[in-house]
């Protein structure tokens, strides 16, 4: 995979299709990979490119998520933007902390985002969210241990992660008040089994969004992309085709 440099290291990326830029951003926990089955078929209209944020993928290793890591994530995203010499506006579909970062670029770069579509975005710190992540750390820690890889660069960096979210300085974390930023249309996507979310978090995202639509995902869980590809795939065409 090709890499670009930003200010947090080198970002790895694949790309496909031709035609206005669509933006892939992968989950805490995530790369690259996990859009294998939404990528070709958004190449059909788009130019797609998915990256691997530091820490993830082939991208830069991070051992450290600071408190302001989105804000930093946003800022790798602009550079990458800038290194592939995508000016004009794109759209951005991103699944959980892509799905926010996908919010903050939306609402610090009004004038080079088109839509954005947001998938188990987080916009604030809930005890649902703590509670699933310390089991997950958990399930984590010990299926590394098991493979003997505890202690490489990507066990490292995904327990840096799940530090950070269940550290109490994060719990007050919120991007709530930016969101009236927002000026393009946005899709907020939530499955109704998350693990991770009550619904009423995708509905907040959603009011605090004028240009706004909520999807709910019926008996989908955190990842409806990942869960039910095709249904999917299909929503998110038809959202953003006329935009």
């Amino acid at each position: 995979m090709p890499k670009v440099a930003v200010g947090t290291g080198e970002l790895s990326y694949e790309e496909a299709g031709k035609g206005i830029p669509l933006i892939l951003l992968h989950s805490g926990g995530g790369s690259t990979a996990s859009w294998k089955p939404n990528m070709s078929a958004f190449a059909e209209k788009y130019r797609v490119v998915a990256y691997d944020r530091p820490g993830y993928g082939q991208s830069s290793p991070r051992e450290f998520f600071p408190l302001d890591y989105f804000d930093r994530d946003v800022e790798d995203l602009a550079a990458l933007l800038d290194k592939l010499g995508l000016t004009e506006r794109v759209f951005l579909c991103g699944c959980s902390d892509g799905g926010t970062i996908a919010l903050l670029f939306a609402a610090r770069f009004p004038e080079r985002t088109r839509a954005i579509v947001c998938e188990g975005a987080h916009g604030y710190v809930e005890e649902k969210a703590v509670k699933a992540l310390r089991e997950e750390r958990r399930r984590w820690e010990e299926g590394f241990r098991n493979k003997g890889l505890w202690g490489t660069p990507r066990a490292r960096a995904q327990a840096a992660f799940f530090d950070r979210w269940l550290d109490p300085a994060f719990r007050d974390w919120n991007i709530m008040d930016q969101l009236a930023r927002i000026v393009c249309p946005t899709l907020i996507v939530q499955g109704t089994e998350d693990e991770y979310a009550e619904m009423s978090h995708a509905e907040r995202l959603a009011d605090a969004i004028k240009d706004s639509v909520l999807w709910e995902v019926d008996g989908a869980g955190h990842m409806p992309h990942a869960s039910l590809p095709d249904e999917f795939n299909r929503r998110v065409l038809v959202f953003l085709a006329d935009k």
